[in-house]
């Protein structure tokens, strides 16, 4: 029985996975396609909404013509990418997208590949990864709601997770241009990424937590000599605007969104955006306790690189305004790594309970009323356990190493 005990894991992963991320979509992928179309044309005036979201029309009637022409459906969505990301893709925009759209999908089915064999090389630094341990990992990462989610949206979450981590764990061997040049690059996509470079500022090591900030600053001046202020401005315009309003959206996996679901009768399986003072004024309230207590557990305790990593993305994801879900993902090796390094049983079942929550596609239990608009903050959750267990983590190797004389 333990033996077929993975391959069950495995095959229990593997059916959420075809039912949630197949066929791959591209509702967010096309996103980034409108605006590497207007790039391809020259016709740059209208690539994000602005400072006003209710006063979008003329964005939307512009977003939805490019829609049509690529031969897209649904509704224009927002893209929260750098305009050097559209750009560099401006020279395919014209194609089908749908031909991006199976490309896309193919590419993201040899990343969740790579990111089960990343985390498998992980785990190969602590002990053999041998047949069951690998049957495992993959069931791990298969069976990942956020994963699945962030294909079944044509996301990039996944391939940043890949690039992230990819130079992380380089770094464990002792190549850490890999590491400053992954995550600065990652960054450009999600720049709360650059987070994780505080553990090395915690410990002193200035000049390597500048270099990720460099990586990812001269990308960025480039993009602004290439393409100019204005084209940045409109982007940054969005960032400011994003960054102050607020959703329930069960999408949105942060502390803030949670509390609005137990607290407001803001729509849970819609968007819904909106700019109230009051929330905003506790989302920065949260961000701050958040992170300041990620500080506190980073200064106060000991750990490893990977639990340390997994600290500030844990933080970032509960502290944010807005968090999708898909971002989760980021936190497998760490999940992964804490199975395979945690030992005492209580900790073990506090891992457990993260794991499936964060694991687990609680969709269909969603909704407006009661019970249900709180089932949406399931993943948030787990979130908020392993973050408390990272914590532990740190604070217990505290405890237990030795003092000095």
């Amino acid at each position: 029985m333990k033996r077929l005990l993975p391959w069950v894991l495995l095959v229990i992963a593997a059916a959420q996975f075809l039912i949630v991320a197949l066929p791959p979509g591209n509702d967010d992928l096309i996103s980034i396609q409108s605006l590497a179309l207007d790039f391809d044309g020259s016709n740059t005036r209208l690539l994000y909404p602005g400072k006003n979201f209710a006063l979008n029309d003329p964005w939307i009637a512009h977003h939805e013509t490019n829609l049509r022409r690529l031969g897209g459906s649904g509704e224009p969505n927002w893209c929260f990418y750098p305009p050097l990301i559209p750009y560099l893709l401006s020279p395919v925009a014209g194609v089908s997208a749908e031909t991006w759209r199976i490309v896309w999908g193919m590419m993201q089915l040899v990343f969740v590949v790579l990111y089960a064999l990343l985390i498998r090389r992980l785990l190969q630094s602590i002990r053999p990864c041998g047949y069951s341990c690998t049957v495992i990992v993959f069931a791990l990462v298969l069976g990942s709601f956020p994963l699945a989610r962030s294909l079944e949206l044509g996301q990039t979450s996944l391939l940043v997770a890949v690039l992230l981590w990819a130079g992380i764990i380089a770094a464990l061997t002792g190549r850490t241009i890999w590491r400053r040049t992954a995550v600065g690059v990652a960054a450009v996509l999600k720049p709360f990424l650059l987070l994780v470079e505080v553990p090395e500022i915690a410990e002193r090591k200035f000049t390597r937590a500048t270099a990720s900030l460099a990586v990812w600053f001269g990308l960025m001046l480039l993009a602004l000599i290439l393409l100019g202020w204005t084209v940045h401005r409109s982007y940054l315009d969005f960032l400011v605007t994003l960054g102050s309003s607020q959703t329930a959206y069960s999408g949105n996996q942060s502390l803030l969104a949670g509390v609005m679901r137990l607290f407001s009768d803001w729509p849970v399986t819609d968007y819904g955006f909106g700019q109230e003072r009051g929330w905003l004024v506790l989302g920065r309230f949260i961000s701050v306790v958040v992170l300041a207590v990620a500080a506190w557990a980073q200064f106060r305790g000991m750990a490893d690189v990977i639990s340390s990593v997994g600290l500030w993305l844990s933080a970032a994801l509960i502290a944010l305004p807005i968090s999708w879900e898909h971002h989760l993902l980021l936190l497998l090796p760490v999940i992964a790594w804490l199975w395979a390094t945690t030992d005492d049983r209580p900790s073990r079942l506090f891992l457990g309970v993260a794991t499936l929550l964060l694991s687990v596609c609680w969709t269909p239990l969603y909704g407006e009323d009661g019970i249900r608009r709180m089932a949406a903050s399931l993943p948030l959750f787990g979130n908020v356990v392993l973050f408390v267990l990272l914590i532990h983590t740190r604070v217990r190797g505290a405890k237990a190493a030795p003092r000095p004389a």
